[in-house]
């Protein structure tokens, strides 16, 4: 009966000490944790406030937002970047103007470039060997552009090329006084170069007056291109006769002579 009472009582003791000695894990978590709670919150409070700096700094498709720590606004970024695509702009309008106005005087002196080959023939009484398809191509070309500019009411086409259509007529009628009918220099006639020359100023206004602006503006600047192709490619014409000959009389460059 004494053993019977003496287990229960032992047993009752060995618990009690398990139970102080070796708290359960439960009971220290519980008691652990209003220490370290403040801790734990502190540190996701500053990883939650850089994850909203980050979101707040930098906006939807990356663009600079406002915010107080940095002073960045949106808004600046892109006057300042309104402003830098202004300056640029500003620059590419004003150098589109200049070459605007330096075109018609360029294209004046182009022209004035052979009337010292042409006072050269009238003293001379002679053309030699020098070809005539530089002048009949001056002639159409300058006449074409001179009806486009009229259709696009551009003054500066117009007015430049006026003044060299005459030039051009100028330039083939002193030719023509002076060359023979038919030279392999010229290339071809005299009749064939008129004929050509008075066919595009016939085609021309027949394109301009017979169609809307538009349309006949595409159509002779079209035209115009090719025929000033023509016009600076024709001093090749004499290209044989330098070969033949071994001189550049042949070309009419008043550079050259």
């Amino acid at each position: 009966m004494r053993t019977c009472v003496t287990l229960p009582i032992i047993a009752l003791l060995l618990g009690a000490s398990a139970t102080t000695a070796f708290p359960s894990t439960a009971s220290s978590s519980a008691r652990a944790m209003p220490k370290n709670a403040p801790v734990n919150a502190a540190a996701g409070g500053r990883a939650q406030g850089r994850r909203q700096l980050s979101s707040k700094i930098i906006g939807a498709g990356g663009d600079l937002v406002q915010h107080p720590a940095f002073g960045l606004r949106g808004g600046a970024v892109e006057s300042v970047a309104a402003a830098s695509s202004s300056t640029s702009l500003s620059a590419g309008i004003g150098l589109v103007e200049a070459c605007g106005l330096a075109a018609p005087i360029a294209s004046i002196f182009v022209s004035l470039s052979p009337f010292p080959t042409v006072q050269k023939i009238r003293r001379d009484m002679s053309v030699g060997d020098l070809p005539l398809l530089p002048y009949s191509s001056l002639v159409a070309n300058c006449f074409i552009w001179m009806i486009y500019g009229l259709l696009k009411s551009e003054p500066k086409v117009w007015s430049c090329n006026s003044f060299s259509t005459i030039l051009g007529i100028y330039y083939f009628a002193t030719f023509a006084k002076y060359s023979p009918k038919a030279s392999p220099t010229l290339p071809g006639s005299i009749a064939m170069h008129f004929k050509a020359a008075v066919g595009t100023i016939l085609a021309t206004l027949a394109v301009a007056a017979s169609m809307s602006k538009s349309k006949a503006a595409s159509i002779l600047g079209s035209a115009g291109v090719a025929i000033c192709i023509a016009l600076f490619a024709s001093p090749l014409a004499a290209l044989k006769t330098v070969f033949k000959t071994k001189s550049a009389e042949a070309i009419p460059l008043a550079a050259l002579k």
